[in-house]
């Protein structure tokens, strides 16, 4: 007989879990548009070319050496079967810039996509750049092969999205699926948890306050997580156009220091994030094993 595990993003909701810190920290994001079939290739690691894993090595230096880690997300393209494209976001004032390139490689050449944006960006010569579209991109998680969270409510958030018109990709796997549905919002850096189709779509328009969704935050991914948690309240105080300033912190134990550049001027807000307790629930729909988070308060 089988049993049938509680899918952990209900268990998360359940528990009343604060999503915040919980944003993957990047200085630099490499979006790779291939169909959703090649997820899978890029994410058997056993089936990588000696030329994938040295470049996987590479990386891996770069981040121990300069400690800026980088994002790496798989979405689907509007047309299947094209060519490899690469949308690449760098960290700067307000959120990320992005550059698009296409080239005319397939995309089972997606190492190189990676290569040329994170190690060797001379190499972007050789692609042909595209204009960029103003507003966000929503990069929602709808892999539901890898948790069955993601599909179930990833896929309906997309889907909201793209049919009001709003720029939605389906998106491979990029951790928090208990957080489901989640999505990364570019170029402000926002990741989300626990997106409803019509929370989604509120989001999106910016038709609610940033405190009517505290609990749907998990980070500006800009900054290290305990940054991101000052971060948080910082938004709280002044609304949405907090995620114009250019933001940076310094981080220590408990001791964070959030500078940051906004409308000309310069600043910094020093504050104490401290562990509050703890929630026990499963980390993945696909496993029953309970694992402890961490929830933070912030004592300014």
């Amino acid at each position: 007989m089988t049993v049938r595990l509680p899918l952990c993003a209900d268990a998360s909701r359940a528990a009343g879990e604060d999503p915040i810190g919980t944003a993957p920290h990047w200085q630099e994001v490499t979006v790779l548009e291939l169909d959703i079939p090649v997820w899978a290739q890029l994410r058997n690691v056993e089936a990588w070319t000696p030329e994938q894993l040295t470049l996987f090595e590479e990386l891996r230096e770069k981040v121990e050496a300069s400690g800026a880690g980088f994002g790496l997300l798989m979405s689907a393209p509007q047309e299947s079967r094209g060519p490899l494209r690469v949308r690449h976001y760098t960290l700067g004032a307000g959120g990320y810039a992005r550059r698009d390139y296409v080239s005319d490689l397939p995309q089972s050449e997606w190492a190189r996509g990676l290569r040329d944006t994170l190690l060797e960006p001379r190499n972007l010569a050789h692609w042909q750049a595209q204009s960029v579209p103003n507003g966000p991109d929503f990069h929602v998680c709808t892999h539901g092969t890898v948790d069955a969270s993601c599909g179930k409510y990833g896929v309906p958030v997309f889907a909201a999205l793209q049919k009001e018109g709003l720029r939605a990709w389906r998106t491979g796997h990029f951790g928090g699926h208990r957080f489901a549905a989640t999505a990364v919002e570019l170029p402000t850096g926002v990741v989300w948890a626990h997106l409803s189709p019509e929370l989604a779509l509120k989001v999106a328009r910016r038709e609610v306050s940033p405190g009517e969704v505290r609990l749907h935050l998990r980070g500006f991914a800009g900054l290290p997580p305990m940054a991101q948690v000052v971060d948080r309240e910082l938004l709280l105080r002044y609304g949405w156009e907090w995620l114009t300033a250019h933001r940076w912190a310094a981080v220590e134990g408990e001791e964070v220091t959030l500078h940051h550049v906004w409308h000309g001027e310069q600043g910094l807000t020093r504050a104490r994030v401290v562990a509050r307790d703890k929630v026990s629930i499963p980390a993945s729909s696909h496993a029953p094993e309970l694992k402890d988070f961490t929830q933070y308060a912030v004592e300014f």
